[in-house]
């Protein structure tokens, strides 16, 4: 397996032109940088810091998340899921280990092991459950 550095938008409820006025924006921003168990990375929580910032001066109601273990990202993406619900805008944006397995592509939790492939399930979330999370926006 392979550790990749990646950085990730993913969108929904996108609209072009201004803000109305009474617009719901939400985003979570998770920056993962203190791996137990891969190379540390200094930039993604740094990196998340910027983008959250920078998101709420655009009027998104900013979720800020660090250096999240694999049941502290399920929670936060769980929580995350209702404020989505009928928000206008819902972003989401991941800094840190990434890897594409068996044509999937997974956020790595700072608490990851993965010894062998078949670890991914149950440590790693899967990138195609962040996009279900933001699915309740408009």
């Amino acid at each position: 397996m392979r550790f990749l550095l990646v950085v990730i938008a993913l969108f929904a409820g996108l609209s072009s032109g201004s803000a109305a006025l009474g617009e719901k924006r939400v985003a979570l921003v998770i920056g993962n940088s203190a791996y137990k168990n891969a190379p540390k990375l200094p930039n993604p929580k740094n990196d998340a810091k910027a983008i959250g910032a920078a998101l709420a001066r655009l009027g998104f109601d900013v979720t800020p998340a660090y250096d999240l273990g694999v049941d502290g990202m399920r929670a936060a993406l769980a929580k995350f899921e209702d404020k989505a619900a009928g928000a206008d805008w819902a972003l989401v944006y991941y800094a840190g280990h990434g890897m594409e397995l068996g044509g999937r592509n997974w956020l790595i939790p700072v608490d990851a092991k993965l010894a062998r492939a078949s670890d991914m399930e149950d440590e790693a979330v899967a990138l195609d459950r962040v996009l279900a999370r933001v699915r309740p926006a408009r």
